[in-house]
């Protein structure tokens, strides 16, 4: 497309400080914030990030082939040439203007759904997308996990919340597939560097507010504030969905939205009741708003679980489905990979194998009690601390591993850019010296000794890494990983090992 100087004021109004604009018009292919994505005639945007300056950038794009520069620091921008440019107040909101603009966007056209917290929003979004679609209706997911139109996975994430411009180009996409209903998985980064700007949400779900990215936000009560700011980007007639047994009602007030509540406790509007599970499914009920009970049955296992199937539930029923439906569509939904995710072929060794993405000491709590409750032998633990993280979690995550396992096996998670000892060092601070526990820092023989140690009616917990597919090291070094497929590989051979 062609714009001329008065379609960027147009666009842009109120934004703009200054700019340069050689000709009558720019023709315009597309919108970069990567200057290695752009291409001939793109516009690029030097947005400074946590880590990386767009402005150091600009030569690069304009290499590429960039038609105009969107910045905030003038003093930035090559002086050696004549250059297309637009100089900002505010290169997020810049950002979103542009590209919902230039691609037709109207948040007004879609129901967004927005599930936050610390755990549990992976499995929540992707139930509520698996009941809608399920149900005949398109449903758009944006997880941690995988992002897809209906059935169909559009690209793998890069983040639990995409950026501005990709974000934009999924609402495109979806539009096109007339899929209006967007699901989508919110994190603090998102929200603190606003790459949900411009979204209105019909729904925001809070599964839990704990301990995590302390490495980031500058305390707890920084994060909390960062998560509940979420609250702001309601629509008019907007919802929130709380745990009740998790957070304070009080927290919400001031958002003056209407405030629906669910978990064990009796004061909530969802009350969960009467829960039995084994190591295939759970059953409970739950007494709804209008005084209705209902029985579900469920594969997926654990109490943070039956959270997670509550707040679906709600979620689906404000957006029109059947209880009925909702009911059909949770017993056939088997998770999603590395969410206590059983090894199937450790059964056959008598014990039970289970990938997890627990890698927060709340998160780590709530597996090592469902593990507890699903057994009568040991609970085998192989876990580390990430890289590049809230380094003040990793001595409570070695607390809470010495509470509540018999066998801890200490590896690495992923080291990223941190010496892989010192993490084990601030773990170790942690956990029980009297306990049964071995550091074995490569994780694949970590894995290997965990699994030749279990015995019948043993359960074997592989966590911090849930779905991940490459372990992360110093400089960027990736090593082709995933738990899952390590884990049974390693079961494979003790198979082999037992049948000579």
């Amino acid at each position: 497309m062609k714009l001329k100087a008065n379609d960027f004021k147009l666009l842009l109004e109120g934004n703009i400080k200054s700019f340069s604009l050689n000709g009558e018009e720019i023709i315009v292919e597309g919108i970069k914030d990567n200057s290695s994505e752009v291409k001939n005639n793109d516009i690029f945007i030097a947005v400074k990030g946590h880590k990386a300056d767009g402005h150091d950038y600009i030569n690069y794009a304009l290499g590429n082939g960039a038609s105009l520069i969107i910045a905030e620091n003038e003093d930035k921008l090559p002086k050696d040439k004549l250059i297309n440019y637009i100089i900002v107040k505010d290169i997020k909101k810049a950002t979103a203007d542009l590209v919902y603009s230039l691609n037709n966007i109207s948040i007004d056209d879609f129901s967004i759904v927005g599930v936050t917290g610390t755990n549990g929003k992976s499995t929540s979004v992707s139930l509520v997308h698996h009941i809608l679609t399920e149900s005949g209706l398109n449903s758009t997911l944006i997880s941690t996990v995988e992002i897809k139109i209906n059935n169909q996975i559009i690209k793998q994430p890069r983040n639990t919340t995409p950026g501005i411009l990709e974000i934009a180009e999924l609402l495109k996409l979806s539009s096109e597939s007339n899929s209006k209903i967007i699901n989508i998985e919110v994190s603090s980064h998102a929200i603190d560097q606003r790459r949900i700007e411009k979204l209105k949400f019909d729904i925001i779900s809070y599964t839990n507010i704990t301990r995590d990215h302390l490495d980031y936000h500058k305390n707890f009560e920084d994060y909390k504030k960062t998560k509940l700011s979420l609250m702001n980007f309601l629509k008019e007639n907007g919802k929130i969905i709380i745990n009740i047994d998790k957070l304070n009602k009080k927290d919400f007030y001031s958002s003056n939205k209407a405030l629906i509540t669910y978990g064990f406790d009796e004061s909530a509007d969802y009350v969960i009741k009467n829960f039995e599970q084994n190591i295939h499914q759970v059953k409970f009920t739950m007494k709804t708003i209008d005084n209705e009970f209902v029985e579900i049955v469920s594969p997926l296992v654990g109490k943070f679980n039956i959270y997670n199937i509550v707040n679906a539930f709600i979620i689906a029923k404000l957006l029109g489905i059947e209880t009925e439906l909702i009911i059909k569509a949770v017993s056939s939904f088997k998770g999603i990979p590395g969410r206590f995710q059983l090894v199937p072929s450790s059964k056959s060794l008598g014990f039970n194998c289970v990938i997890d993405f627990a890698h927060t000491p709340d998160a780590l709590e709530q597996v090592l009690s469902t593990a507890a409750s699903l057994t009568d032998g040991r609970i085998i633990i192989v876990f580390g601390a990430g890289g590049n993280a809230d380094q003040g979690k990793r001595k409570i995550m070695g607390e809470v591993v010495s509470q509540k396992a018999d066998v801890i096996i200490l590896t690495n998670d992923d080291p990223k850019d941190e010496d892989p000892q010192k993490i084990i060092e601030d773990v170790l601070e942690g956990i029980d010296q009297t306990k049964q526990f071995l550091v074995i820092p490569d994780r694949k023989t970590a894995i290997e000794a965990a699994l030749s140690f279990a015995n019948k009616g043993d359960i074997v917990l592989i966590t911090g890494r849930g779905h991940e597919q490459f372990q992360l090291f110093a400089n960027g070094k990736k090593v082709k990983f995933n738990d899952y497929e390590v884990a049974t590989k390693c079961i494979e051979t003790i198979k082999r090992g037992l049948r000579r």
